[in-house]
């Protein structure tokens, strides 16, 4: 064999090979969440698309694709091709869907592609100003008349509820959960007395809170919060054990390349370790926090697991 020859081979053999990491991307990414315009889930998957776009080189576009619960877009991304050119910004329902629903159009695990996480947070458990002294009265009154204490939520089957229905079995008191259109709608009746309670995130209850129109009497995280450290956790109150934190996170199809999936995970951390990110995060209410795929893996699985228990338990219809 001549040197020219031995040195053209391998020449070749590279110019064959697959050349994807290196070329990805080459066009514009669509990044889709499954609710509507101007929610927290858009507003998170804007601040990260705009980072991913100047990191990336080429345009990372949001789309919204609402409706069930956010199971439209899984189910959306769930068939799309596995070429790194279909995202989502999944959020924690994803689990709930998973233990709430007796079929879905995908398999909520083997579906996806989980790349990142991006953010986790808690949800506050508030009343009307002056309603009670604090959690354990609340579950007190609870446990003294079955029945008497209503929950308002965002739906049947959203986190929110399932929230709800996790202090009864860990407390011990009975509440009468009461579903509204969206989270928005459960702070106006709590507002007008409807309801006695309501858990969601902070973006829906603390704002009120600090106009002393609500109080705030607990956090669902198993620790206190970093920025709420004066509220006591619903675990060292009325309910041991207790730990609730939902999540944004970037994921796709199944079948992602192991180069694609390399090179978005390294741009998630590069996006996540931003302090404006950090800030912008944050001031949602939520903890910035990228993961490894493994470690995005792992939560999506424990969080289908705790679910399916808690639906069970508490004789949650699925649906």
């Amino acid at each position: 064999m001549s040197i020219k020859l031995r040195i053209a081979l391998p020449i070749l053999a590279a110019l064959a090979a697959p050349v994807f990491a290196a070329d990805y991307p080459e066009k514009t990414i669509r990044l889709y969440h499954g609710f509507g315009p101007g929610g927290n889930a858009d507003t998170v998957a804007r601040i990260v698309a705009e980072e991913m776009s100047q990191g990336l080189g080429q345009p990372v576009v949001v789309e919204s694709k609402p409706g069930a619960g956010g199971t439209v877009a899984s189910d959306f991304i769930s068939k799309a091709d596995p070429d790194g050119y279909s995202l989502q910004l999944m959020v924690g329902g994803h689990s709930v869907a998973a233990a709430l629903y007796n079929e879905l159009p995908y398999d909520a695990k083997e579906d996806f592609t989980f790349i990142s996480t991006i953010g986790k947070f808690p949800f506050f458990a508030a009343t009307q100003a002056g309603a009670f002294d604090d959690m354990a009265d609340l579950v007190a009154q609870a446990k003294e008349k079955p029945g008497s204490i209503k929950i308002g939520h965002a739906g049947v089957g959203s986190t929110q509820h399932l929230s709800g229905e996790l202090l009864g079995l860990l407390s011990g008191a009975e509440f009468l959960h009461i579903p509204y259109k969206g989270g928005a709608a459960a702070s106006t009746a709590l507002l007008g007395g409807e309801v006695d309670l309501m858990i969601d995130a902070g973006t829906s209850t603390r704002g009120q809170a600090e106009a002393g129109t609500f109080d705030i009497l607990g956090v669902t995280s198993g620790e206190r919060w970093d920025d709420a450290t004066d509220v006591p956790t619903i675990s060292e109150t009325v309910a041991e054990g207790y730990d609730v934190l939902s999540w944004t996170g970037l994921g796709g199809p199944a079948g992602l390349s192991d180069d694609v999936v390399a090179t978005l995970s390294a741009e998630m951390a590069r996006v996540m370790a931003l302090p404006s990110v950090q800030e912008k995060i944050t001031a949602l209410g939520a903890k910035p926090s990228a993961s490894t795929p493994e470690e995005f893996r792992t939560l999506v699985e424990t969080q289908i697991g705790v679910w399916t228990t808690v639906v069970k338990d508490a004789g949650v219809e699925k649906r």
